[in-house]
């Protein structure tokens, strides 16, 4: 009696065949990128309705974490099917493997850097020499008006106190203020301030982390006061 000997069913397999498997595999890995980078999305909201923070940072774990599960099981599940079809694991599939992983973390980091330029908020000053020989005069000037400058937020209302040293109220001659996020530009809002006696009040919308206050204004007597304000917010 002749034993029945279990043979590789791997012939044919060339090169269209795992041509076909990568970009099979780069489709899986990019449905679950993005899949598991919403999924994280939409987990974070249901945290923050709860109360729920893994630090100030907490907004970035879940989606990445999730975005890189979701692209580990989408790679595993193409080349683990295509091996189990084939009955082996071939020198093209372990080619395939190496070339999706390198391909989709190429493509990650130029999708970074390509939001990263877009989203380049600009120069502080065209020439940072120039500007620093000026630097101390400026500081020492605006410190002398002694002003007191804070800001808070709430109920869509955004509150900047400016009192002078005597703890009144200050009226610049001029002021220019936006609010935006420190490391990008597309959630920048140009505030409309008005006085209510107090504090100069403007309405914003506001996400949650931080945000920056970049306030120019003119003194009575000529003197420029620029600030930065960070302002935090939770929820």
């Amino acid at each position: 009696m002749n034993a029945a000997v279990a043979t590789p069913k791997s012939g044919g397999k060339g090169f269209l065949y795992f041509a076909a498997l990568f970009l099979l595999g780069l489709a899986a890995n990019l449905v679950g990128l993005y899949g598991g980078y919403w999924l994280g999305l939409q987990l974070n909201k249901v945290l923050v309705g709860l109360g729920v923070s893994f630090g100030e940072y907490s907004w970035m774990i879940l989606p990445f974490f999730l975005a890189i599960m979701f692209w580990g099981v989408a790679a595993a599940t193409v080349i683990g099917s295509s091996v189990t079809r084939v009955g082996q694991f071939m020198g093209g599939h372990m080619f395939v493997t190496v070339l999706l992983a390198f391909t989709t973390i190429i493509g990650v980091n130029l999708a970074l850097a390509y939001n990263a330029v877009a989203t380049f908020p600009g120069l502080e000053v065209k020439n940072s020499y120039v500007a620093s020989q000026e630097f101390n005069k400026r500081k020492a000037a605006q410190e002398a008006l002694g002003w007191d400058v804070s800001a808070s937020a709430e109920d869509g209302i955004l509150r900047l106190v400016m009192n002078g040293p005597d703890g009144a109220p200050v009226y610049p001659t001029e002021m220019e203020a936006i609010l935006g996020r420190a490391t990008q530009i597309k959630d920048d809002q140009v505030l409309e301030f008005t006085h209510d006696g107090k504090a100069f009040v403007a309405p914003v919308t506001l996400a949650r982390g931080n945000w920056n206050i970049r306030m120019t204004a003119t003194a009575e007597d000529g003197t420029l006061y620029s600030r930065r304000l960070v302002l935090h917010v939770k929820k």
